[in-house]
């Protein structure tokens, strides 16, 4: 039998949470480089438009999401270093 301590699961989960946050976060600067406007700029303006923009709008969806996984993720890493997790 192995012995894991806690500490280390939570090193593990904050190395897995900071990697994919990270991953996400390039995401959402290549958006505000791209469109060279902060999200809720871009999503005001967007929603204010009567144009029809395909494209933009796929973007949108996708920024959005990226948004929220980046906060799920900012929330799971904080729950992690309180230490608010079971091992099963």
């Amino acid at each position: 039998m192995i012995t894991i301590q806690k500490h280390d699961v939570t090193n593990w989960l904050m190395i897995e949470y900071l990697a994919a946050s990270h991953a996400v976060n390039e995401k959402l600067r290549l958006f505000e480089r791209k469109y060279a406007q902060t999200w809720e700029a871009f999503s005001q303006e967007l929603t204010a438009s009567s144009d029809e923009d395909f494209t933009r709008w796929d973007d949108y969806i996708e920024w959005k999401a990226y948004i929220k996984t980046a906060n799920d993720l900012a929330t799971k890493m904080k729950e992690v270093k309180r230490g608010n997790f079971e091992i099963a």
